[in-house]
């Protein structure tokens, strides 16, 4: 899954990006389970799907 940017994020409309979140967050539980069974090393995904995740909440709150 490839994270899009934030200008981008901020034109989609809020079912899309309810979409992207629900994506995004089935995407963090597979990286963090991954991560924890020594699968992958890429820890650093965790993090930054965290950070993706913020950043849907805050622009679906922000359109309310």
């Amino acid at each position: 899954m490839k994270l899009i940017e934030t200008e981008q994020l901020k034109k989609m409309e809020a079912s899309k990006l309810r979409e992207e979140m629900a994506d995004a967050k089935a995407e963090l539980f597979k990286v963090a389970f991954e991560v924890k069974n020594g699968q992958s090393k890429n820890s650093h995904l965790v993090r930054d799907y965290k950070k993706y995740i913020a950043r849907i909440q805050t622009i679906l709150k922000s359109q309310k």
